[in-house]
């Protein structure tokens, strides 16, 4: 038996895409002006990246809905992608580690980033089972056994996951499909034979 409980909030939040959008607006914003202003033999180049920036910065503000749905977002990450590997293939040409560092950094995060936002559909689950309650991915503890849990409460469109060691989860989640005094015994007899193997000294 396997009840499954989804989450409201998704995976990928927005101002998670948001704020990488902005970090690698104001690097190219810098890295564009100190080109521009200081390297001759790129001075174009320099204006361009500085110009690419900007309006990313402007978009990302201004029309922050648009930017960050799916399609439109993959599209910027692969240009901020390309831009990124690119500003980082000539600092390692010139010899400039500081760039090197700043811009590979930034290209592995955007690189993280498509993979992040593409991978599932968005949505997040928490499962519960004989075995125990598989968190969310993005939970620093993915699994928790059901000999550490002493109550699991649906109330309210809020998941409530008690720890006996005063640990406390919570996530707002859709409604059940499942029958809610069904879930609730189930809970209470795998907490009760979790205490009682714990008890008799099987964890």
């Amino acid at each position: 038996m396997e009840y499954t409980l989804q989450l409201i909030d998704e995976k990928v939040k927005r101002h998670q895409v948001t704020a990488l959008h902005l970090t690698s607006a104001l690097a190219f914003i810098g890295a564009g002006a100190i080109i521009y202003v200081y390297n001759f033999q790129i001075k174009p180049w320099g204006l361009g990246i500085l110009l690419a920036g900007l309006l990313l910065l402007i978009a990302t503000i201004v029309k922050n809905k648009w930017v960050t749905a799916p399609a439109s977002n993959l599209a910027f990450r692969v240009g901020e992608l390309v831009l990124s590997l690119g500003l980082c293939g000539y600092s390692v040409l010139q010899h400039w580690n500081l760039p090197i560092g700043i811009f590979g950094v930034l290209a592995a995060g955007v690189a993280f980033a498509i993979f992040w936002e593409r991978s599932g559909d968005g949505k997040q689950y928490v499962y519960v089972s004989e075995e125990g309650i598989k968190l969310p991915v993005d939970s620093r503890k993915r699994f928790i056994e059901w000999v550490e849990v002493s109550s699991v409460i649906v109330k309210f469109g809020t998941l409530s996951i008690d720890c006996a060691d005063n640990r406390l989860f919570q996530w707002n989640v859709h409604e059940p499909a499942f029958n809610q005094g069904d879930f609730d015994a189930f809970c209470v007899k795998q907490i009760e034979q979790g205490a009682a193997g714990k008890k008799a000294g099987d964890w």
